[in-house]
């Protein structure tokens, strides 16, 4: 879909094809891939994700675009929400965390909570997928107490479009999966992603509206991902 094409599309609209893309490209499958490398950068994100929100026992959590829990499924506080758009994504999260972390089905530009509720929150791989991602940054700030935390995680598309061709050339694609795997994670890329992004990309987006205090990258010497931690 391209950018003029979903910019037209309706609240309505959009919920409806986000379900399909999560229907037909599973989150948890970069975590339980059969190929050892793309479970290694994925767990790899997913640690600089929770190294950055910096966790203590009596925080609030929110996990904006929670998808099925996986990232919930390692945290621990006082009290943890996670939000999706999908009832596919809502319904897996409730199946896979116990009672102690309420899940919700709304939409991340639109976040049901007062100002300042939050003392951490997280937006792992959640704004290429969203209508207007300036639009979500800026309910993740309002929903943040003053001196909180906000992570972002982002997939660099060049990045990794580039090291799968450097991968293909050298001979070594088979690490990676082969040449089943490149197509699928491209035609994920391709269809799913509504907007490709950069860490220049993001700190344009951002601005001044939050203090950055920590960038990791995944892996650290050929970062497919950035994990940027704001103060708010």
């Amino acid at each position: 879909m391209s950018e003029p094409e979903f910019e037209k599309l309706t609240p309505e609209d959009f919920a409806g094809w986000n379900e399909q893309m999560n229907r037909r490209h599973d989150p948890d499958i970069f975590y339980n891939h059969p190929i050892r490398a793309v479970r290694w950068v994925e767990a790899l994100r997913a640690r600089a994700v929770i190294h950055g929100l910096d966790l203590r026992p009596g925080h609030v959590l929110l996990d904006a675009g929670c998808g099925p829990g996986s990232l919930l499924k390692q945290l621990a506080c006082k009290k943890m929400y996670g939000i999706d758009l999908s009832a596919t994504m809502v319904r897996r999260a409730r199946e896979r965390l116990d009672d102690a972390t309420e899940i919700l089905q709304a939409d991340a530009e639109q976040l049901p909570f007062p100002d300042g509720t939050f003392d951490r929150v997280a937006a792992s791989s959640l704004l290429s997928h969203v209508l207007h991602p300036e639009r979500v940054i800026a309910e993740l700030r309002r929903v943040t107490k003053r001196g909180g935390r906000i992570v972002i995680s982002i997939s660099d598309e060049a990045q990794i479009e580039r090291g799968m061709r450097w991968a293909k050339a050298l001979g070594l694609a088979r690490v990676f999966g082969g040449e089943k795997v490149s197509e699928a994670r491209s035609a994920y890329h391709v269809e799913y992603h509504l907007h490709r992004f950069t860490l220049k990309r993001l700190r344009e987006l951002v601005g001044d509206a939050l203090e950055e205090i920590e960038l990791s990258r995944a892996p650290f010497l050929y970062p497919a991902h950035w994990i940027v931690t704001y103060g708010a």
